[in-house]
């Protein structure tokens, strides 16, 4: 397993690194570099917050990293995938909220139709929606977003990470 950033406050300008014998909660997150039949990846866009992130979200009690990923891609990107490789894993100290978020993230390919997404209520009052394009595009419109929100920052730069690692290993 690579660990491909440990981000915290100081890394975002936000404040403090992380806090030594702190108490902190932790949160296991699983992220997709999702591709299409035509090798277009998806990437969701947070219209509220102006930033772009990929598919995934928080493991649920009782489930494994890949279970979780796969209910967050039907329910985000509305199709069903394969889960391949892992990517990497990218750490969060998140200072404000006394958490440490552990994301793995994989390269997954679409097995099914894509139908429409199951947004939750969060993510309609987000205004997410979903876009196909080639990883190099999707990489581009994350590097001129600018995250209003505290998590947003932290998301970016942990999405990032993880695009930049699936463009050296496809490569």
């Amino acid at each position: 397993m690579k660990i491909l950033a440990e981000i915290s406050d100081a890394n975002l300008g936000k404040g403090e690194s992380e806090i030594l014998g702190g108490n902190y909660e932790l949160r296991k997150s699983a992220r997709a570099v999702l591709r299409d039949k035509n090798g277009n990846i998806n990437l969701q866009h947070i219209k509220r917050d102006s930033f772009h992130k990929l598919p995934g979200g928080g493991v649920e009690t009782g489930e494994s990293v890949k279970e979780a990923l796969q209910r967050e891609i039907t329910e985000e990107a509305g199709c069903d995938c394969n889960i391949g490789d892992l990517i990497g894993v990218v750490i969060e100290y998140r200072n404000k909220y006394n958490l440490i978020q552990m994301s793995y993230a994989y390269i997954a390919d679409v097995t099914s139709d894509i139908g429409e997404p199951q947004f939750e209520q969060a993510e309609i009052d987000e205004q997410l929606t979903n876009y196909w394009l080639p990883a190099e595009e999707a990489l581009e419109k994350m590097r001129t977003d600018q995250p209003e929100k505290y998590e947003g920052g932290f998301i970016l730069k942990r999405e990032m990470a993880f695009l930049e690692e699936y463009l050296k290993m496809v490569k």
